[in-house]
């Protein structure tokens, strides 16, 4: 194409026909997307799978961690039925985790011993894969520097335990609490191999001496091999003061101190010593103890969550209360007298086959978590006609929207009157469910998801540029954007600071990066941007700027594609797959500027059309690094930066702040457009249709109209026809 006696087509000719052609594939696409209904089925995603077991069984476990990572939809969302897929292997998975579970929370017998042991601090230090960073010596009392840690013997495989320590602080008014970090592990008498992980933090906020538990189960920390003897295994404590406050540790100085050998000969001797710091909380620790099958009260609360005081196995209809209770929390609806007749002879089978009651109950319910009934979010066909949902249908719709986990006991009441269905009643719990923490989650994961924050860790600094980078600043990358978008939520305020915005969040660690004045510990706070040359909105945040680099230099095509993708959701067709790259064909391509780069793809005829539609964005974000600082410089060529571009409509500008009031002044409509449109598609778990068109534009109009309020958008999304049908 065209003909080889036929003239070439024009550039200007050539465009008009790829564009038209796109569009009718475009629109091809869909009508075929749109032949075959949308999914019936929608399986929980691994993050809606933690939240729901975790609130269902009470217990805090990582339910996920043996799942498969979820596909993304082509709008960038993990929670869409078509991309959701389910094997056998996930099935057996969810039904390990399960029994698992359970064998935490159901017990059998009588109450372990509760033994209480005394921990004493140790002079030397233990080492493992956690504390190798700690810095100082032994020592009861923790502030920038020094460590507490203790060992003791028999360390327990099962159970509950409790790490008890009797502290204080003494910080000043106005600083903030230093928190108490403990890693338990365990190492076996003999061998060199010390085994320690995370058990938590608490925050110290008295200034009198008073206890603080930190607790866990034994069976979810790293355990040593079956064969190794009990009395060869012992456990280890070690608790530091995690508090950061942005200044850095103080360096060791060398110190002379007397030291008298066992004839009563003094002599003298240099040390390595760290100088307190006044001016920071410290942690004063006067004792700690270890207790073992700590347990308050037998059965343990989560165990009487599912069997009720009183309820024993020698009666039936006990039986049948039990198991018909946890289904209908399990599976968010209503259970027929059929399967309960089912699931009930499921446990009578398996009676028969165990040693108690309770081991029975264990496999039957662990067999109910791993059915569709509880792995999906179903919303069958009653005709080939669409429908309103039913109360638990929407009910279950509603909280995995706001909470991407099952409805509590208030909605799942109202789903059983039939009252949810009112409109009043709806939007009602609408708005106590935004106000729970729970909607925290909805804020992590559709903002991770929205913005792709996952990018932040696709992309590994390169230290021959960055030599003083911290790679724990990654996460609190991702956090400010996260917390900045919840932020925005809770406040009530405009998304269109998502743009432009006079604020961040930052946190110590950030701030410090960043150059700004900030918080003096790692919870995020927000600061002010006014009077700092650091931009407010998304495309100031270094997550935006790392996840669009290749780990040295910027990216401005990636980061082009993002803005145009996730804030316009307007994404550029992808490269056509037999065009080939510029790279090898260009000498010392690599020792150009970025600018230089794009210009010679630009050059290339079959590249130019797309190029010129894409680079002006990027290019608009050279002036910061990989790592979202200023530069003047590329880090690789040394070449100066240049953050003067033309949009596509001949629109001239000069770096962010230019690219920002262009969005806000030109790109309004598109980017709340886009907005809605990203939240409708999380919202119903599915694409949109061109059928949904029409209420996009409603959704936007009001949008614009209520001051560009998220949580007016999500209430107009909840009230939807389309959310209230399937």
């Amino acid at each position: 194409m065209p003909p080889e006696k036929e003239p070439p087509l024009t550039i200007s000719e050539r465009r008009k026909l790829t564009s038209w052609i796109t569009q009718r594939l475009k629109l091809a696409a869909e009508i075929r997307r749109n032949a075959g209904g949308q999914a019936v089925l929608r399986r929980l995603n691994r993050a809606e799978y933690q939240y729901t077991m975790t609130d269902l069984l009470g217990l805090e476990m990582n339910y996920s961690e043996a799942l498969p990572s979820d596909a993304s939809s082509p709008e960038g969302f993990r929670n869409n039925g078509a991309s959701l897929t389910m094997n056998a292997l996930q099935i057996e998975t969810s039904l390990k985790t399960a029994r698992r579970a359970f064998d935490s929370i159901l017990m059998d017998g009588v109450q372990a011993k509760r033994e209480v042991t005394q921990i004493n601090l140790a002079k030397s230090k233990i080492r493992g894969p956690l504390t190798k960073n700690f810095i100082g010596f032994s020592s009861g009392r923790l502030g920038r520097v020094n460590y507490w840690h203790g060992s003791f013997n028999n360390l327990p495989r099962k159970g509950r335990f409790s790490i008890r320590v009797k502290a204080y602080t003494d910080r000043k008014p106005g600083q903030p609490a230093p928190l108490l970090s403990a890693q338990y592990g365990y190492f076996v008498s003999g061998l060199t191999l010390n085994i320690i992980s995370d058990a938590g933090e608490i925050p110290i906020t008295s200034n009198s001496p008073r206890y603080y538990e930190i607790s866990g189960m034994a069976e979810f920390f790293p355990q040593p091999m079956a064969n190794v003897p009990d009395d060869k295994l012992n456990g280890i404590i070690s608790l530091r003061n995690a508090l950061y406050d942005g200044e850095p540790p103080p360096k060791a100085v060398d110190k002379v101190i007397e030291v008298k050998n066992n004839k009563g000969k003094v002599t003298k001797k240099k040390v390595k010593s760290y100088p307190e710091d006044p001016s920071f909380p410290n942690i004063i620790i006067e004792s700690v103890e270890f207790v073992r099958n700590d347990y308050p009260a037998w059965p343990p609360p989560l165990h009487r969550r599912i069997i009720h005081e009183g309820e024993d196995f020698t009666n039936s209809n006990n039986i049948k209360k039990i198991i018909s209770r946890f289904l209908r929390r399990a599976w968010r609806r209503p259970i027929s007298e059929e399967e309960i007749s089912k699931w009930v002879a499921h446990f009578e089978f398996i009676r028969k086959q165990t040693d108690t009651p309770i081991s029975a109950l264990k496999e039957t319910l662990s067999a109910a978590l791993a059915s569709p009934h509880f792995l999906y979010l179903s919303e069958p066909f009653k005709s080939d006609k669409p429908r309103k949902l039913s109360a638990h249908e929407l009910a279950a719709r509603l909280s995995y929207f706001l909470w991407s986990s099952m409805p509590d006991e208030e909605l799942s009441a109202l789903a059983n009157s039939g009252r949810l269905l009112e409109g009043s009643v709806l939007q009602g719990q609408f708005e106590r469910m935004l106000k729970d923490s729970k909607s925290d989650r909805f804020a992590k994961e559709f903002c991770d998801q929205w913005l792709d924050l996952e990018g932040v860790d696709r992309v590994a600094v390169n230290p021959q540029y960055y030599r003083n980078f911290d790679n724990r600043l990654k996460p609190y990358m991702a956090a400010e954007t996260r917390e900045f978008f919840r932020e925005i939520l809770r406040s009530n305020t405009s998304a269109l600071q998502f743009i432009d915005a006079d604020f961040t969040m930052l946190n110590a660690s950030l701030a410090k990066h960043y150059g700004l004045n900030g918080p003096k510990s790692q919870k995020f706070e927000r600061v002010t941007l006014r009077g700092t040359d650091r931009p407010g909105g998304v495309l100031g945040h270094a997550s935006t700027h790392l996840a669009g680099s290749d780990g040295a230099d910027s990216h401005p095509i990636k980061r082009a594609v993002w803005i145009k993708e996730r804030l316009l959701h307007d994404p550029p067709n992808p490269p056509p797959p037999d065009v080939p790259g510029v790279e090898e064909s260009v000498p010392d391509f690599d020792k150009l500027s970025v600018r230089e780069q794009l210009a010679v793809h630009r050059k290339k005829e079959a590249c130019a059309d797309c190029h010129r539609n894409i680079d002006p964005w990027g290019i608009a974000l050279e002036e910061y690094s990989a790592i979202g600082l200023r530069r003047e410089k590329t880090a690789r060529s040394k070449k100066p930066v240049s953050a003067e571009t033309i949009l596509p409509g001949n629109q001239e500008i000069s770096g962010l702040a230019d690219l920002q009031k262009y969005l806000l002044n030109q790109r309004r409509e598109q980017f709340a457009r886009a907005l809605a449109t990203k939240l409708m598609t999380y919202a119903l778990g599915r694409s949109l249709k061109l059928s949904d068109e029409p209420l996009i534009e409603e959704l936007t109009t009001k949008f614009a109209k209520d001051g560009y309020q998220l949580s007016g958008l999500m209430k107009n999304i909840v009230t939807s026809r389309p959310f209230l049908s399937r």
